[in-house]
């Protein structure tokens, strides 16, 4: 195995870097404690690598409140993995296993494989467990053979583990509430001064990547964070930050309508007009 990250990896390549038998052509579950012959490696596969010791906590982003038994870090394809340890496991499985299956349709909802490195799952004893039960059930799986059931239980299995995940990163987010609510004010902010300044008017409505980029962290975990907290993605968010910015440029009273409406980057008044009303039941208008 090349420690060229560029490079493209197939499942049987994967393998081959921890001298692993490949008993499906699409899918390998990987014992990371072997030998490996490189450190990082870009793969045209998903991948779920679970590590029972993490090493550096604070390069997985674990915090003091945080589990520590152990950590899940999940791959998009053409994300590079991390190989640089002799402990855990990795669960690789190329998006041709899951094309026209259940589980093909639901991946884009488990956006926790866009998450950067630092953003890992941190899981209790009883969470590791439950994942432990699913990688030995595609491990059971692949030693039973190929066959005309593989595809459908292997991609369920892989289905159950995920939503699991999914699980277990709500109730992260749960018990991060409180460096969460540090992160939204300063998201408030960012925004509010963006409405402030007129810079909307000129570069645009603030996107998930751009406020995530200031918040340092990935455009989806802020995505996912927000709806945790708050039930609002982070365009609708940003959409109710705009109409309270309305409000208060409204009672100021040194703006007209059109004004306002140009500095929070609205295309035309009446459609500032049509959203405001939306929102508060009112017309700008009328709410002065």
């Amino acid at each position: 195995m090349h420690q060229d990250t560029d490079a493209t990896n197939y499942v049987c390549e994967c393998n081959r870097a921890f001298n692993a038998e490949t008993l499906h052509p699409l899918v390998s579950l990987i014992d990371m404690s072997a030998p490996c012959g490189g450190s990082r490696m870009k793969t045209d596969c998903y991948a779920v690598v679970v590590r029972h010791r993490a090493g550096n906590g604070a390069e997985y982003g674990r915090r003091p409140y945080d589990f520590s038994d152990a950590t899940l870090l999940f791959s998009a394809p053409h994300k590079a993995v991390d190989l640089s340890t002799n402990d855990g496991k990795m669960l690789v499985f190329h998006p041709d296993l899951v094309k026209c299956t259940p589980l093909g349709v639901r991946l884009k909802e488990y956006s926790f494989f866009k998450y950067r490195q630092d953003e890992a799952l941190h899981v209790s004893c009883c969470e590791e467990r439950v994942v432990n039960r699913c990688l030995g059930c595609v491990g059971d799986e692949l030693s039973w053979g190929v066959d005309e059931y593989s595809k459908a239980i292997i991609c369920n299995i892989i289905d159950l583990l995920l939503s699991y995940c999914r699980r277990f990163y709500n109730r992260q987010f749960i018990t991060r509430h409180n460096a969460n609510a540090d992160a939204i004010a300063r998201l408030d902010g960012i925004v509010d001064g963006c409405f402030a300044d007129g810079s909307a008017a000129v570069d645009g409505l603030p996107t998930a990547c751009r406020l995530a980029a200031k918040l340092d962290m990935s455009a989806c975990y802020l995505d996912d964070m927000l709806k945790s907290e708050t039930g609002k993605t982070v365009g609708e968010y940003v959409q109710l930050r705009r109409i309270q910015a309305a409000k208060r440029m409204l009672v100021s009273g040194t703006l007209t309508t059109g004004e306002i409406a140009g500095r929070l980057g609205f295309c035309t008044e009446r459609l500032f007009a049509t959203v405001f009303k939306k929102i508060t039941g009112c017309t700008p208008e009328e709410y002065r």
